[in-house]
């Protein structure tokens, strides 16, 4: 039987945290900002009471953020195929002034190997990109970077097999784009003699959507048959959230036993109501809504319904839904995807599945990636590492 995580309001009002409860009680004005307008029909789903109106006032340290780096609202749109290889190039400039000596994240520098290799494509055979990190059992003083043309063997069978989608619209980013996240879960979780596999699906528009999850599911498919007796978890980020939801419905049942997602895409919301299913419209208010725009993220305006994908994961059926393993999801209060969390979370709880939501007030979509050196950018790391340790024993619970 499916628990309910509460979330009540931290000693900042900026702030939620997890806590366990039987029941969700939290309010608005309980987090902090003014109640929604509007109503919603009674319902046991604790997930409504997450329902918003309109965004609430950025957190000042962002707002600070924006000013120091001079960023517009909304966002200057730059063609994808120029976008990718800049955005690539700043992902790894990035996580280098992170981890270079004397930054705050420099022990994640050291002690994982990082073996690039690829994975045979099934729909055409082209080798698809994944980035293999591995704890150095000794010394926890050096990276080793290799990249044979086929996938390495483990230093040691690994219990925990973590596979990690990024984020990027389904239009940039790379296997290692996100690469301060998969380090810092490998060594700051905790989990069980773990391994990660950061999966570098190809792209739009050079490819179809349907390609990129193909290449996802692939990615995992490889995990699995790797590691048949570990403990398989997903995580994604943003659209990397949406592979990751897509990936896990489509896997056999029991073939995942956790999964995180992280500000993920559900819906294509931007083109209607009506790809939101009627069921959780009154809950979907913030791809309508002007007011959770910002400087990281605008509305999703994609030419094709669904980017031309059968459905999206929030459209799944609920004997879908009922088949997964326990989730968290992290949501931020200012983004336009905000609703897209809320309401797959409330999906899978309707389903009976195990589900907590971690929701970040004040601050847009996935910041922590564009802001990683962030007091707040690390709190919601931290939080997402929880997070995955709460789903990693979903079977000791």
């Amino acid at each position: 039987m499916a628990s309910t995580v509460a979330l009540a309001a931290s000693s900042s009002p900026s702030r939620l945290t997890l806590t366990r409860s039987p029941i969700l009680n939290l309010t608005a004005a309980a987090a902090g900002f003014p109640a929604p307008m509007g109503s919603l029909a009674p319902s046991s789903s604790a997930m409504e009471s997450l329902r918003l109106s309109k965004a609430p006032p950025l957190d000042p340290a962002w707002l600070q953020y924006e000013r120091e780096m001079n960023l517009p609202t909304p966002r200057k749109v730059v063609p994808a195929l120029v976008r990718q290889p800049v955005y690539a190039d700043e992902c790894r400039a990035l996580h280098a002034r992170m981890m270079a000596p004397g930054a705050r994240d420099h022990h994640l520098a050291h002690g994982i190997a990082v073996r690039p290799f690829t994975v045979p494509s099934t729909l055409d055979g082209f080798p698809i990109p994944v980035i293999r990190y591995d704890l150095l059992p000794s010394p926890p003083d050096a990276t080793t970077t290799a990249a044979p043309p086929a996938e390495p063997s483990a230093p040691a069978d690994p219990l925990t097999v973590v596979v990690y989608y990024h984020g990027g619209g389904l239009h940039v980013g790379e296997a290692d784009s996100e690469e301060l996240s998969c380090r810092r879960i490998l060594k700051d979780t905790g989990l069980p003699r773990p391994v990660l596999y950061s999966v570098g699906y190809r792209l739009m528009p050079q490819h179809a959507a349907a390609t990129c999850v193909a290449d996802a599911a692939d990615g995992l498919a490889r995990a699995r048959a790797r590691h048949p007796t570990a403990r398989l978890l997903v995580v994604g980020s943003s659209s990397g959230g949406q592979l990751a939801a897509l990936v896990t419905q489509a896997a056999p049942r029991g073939a995942v036993q956790g999964v995180v997602l992280r500000c993920p895409v559900t819906s294509d919301a931007f083109n209607g109501p009506a790809y939101v299913p009627a069921r959780l419209r009154g809950l979907h208010t913030s791809a309508w809504d002007l007011s959770f725009l910002t400087s990281l993220l605008g509305i999703m305006k994609r030419a094709v319904p669904r980017d031309g994908l059968a459905r999206m994961p929030l459209e799944a059926p609920e004997a879908v839904l009922a088949a997964l393993p326990r989730h968290w999801v992290q949501v931020c209060t200012n983004d336009m995807l905000y609703s897209d969390g809320v309401c797959y979370a409330a999906a899978l709880e309707a389903a009976g599945v195990d589900v907590a939501v971690d929701v970040v007030t004040g601050w847009p979509h996935t910041f922590w990636l564009s802001a990683p050196q962030l007091d707040r950018a690390l709190e919601a790391d931290r939080a997402m590492l929880a997070g995955l340790a709460w789903v990693a024993r979903a079977d000791a619970e």
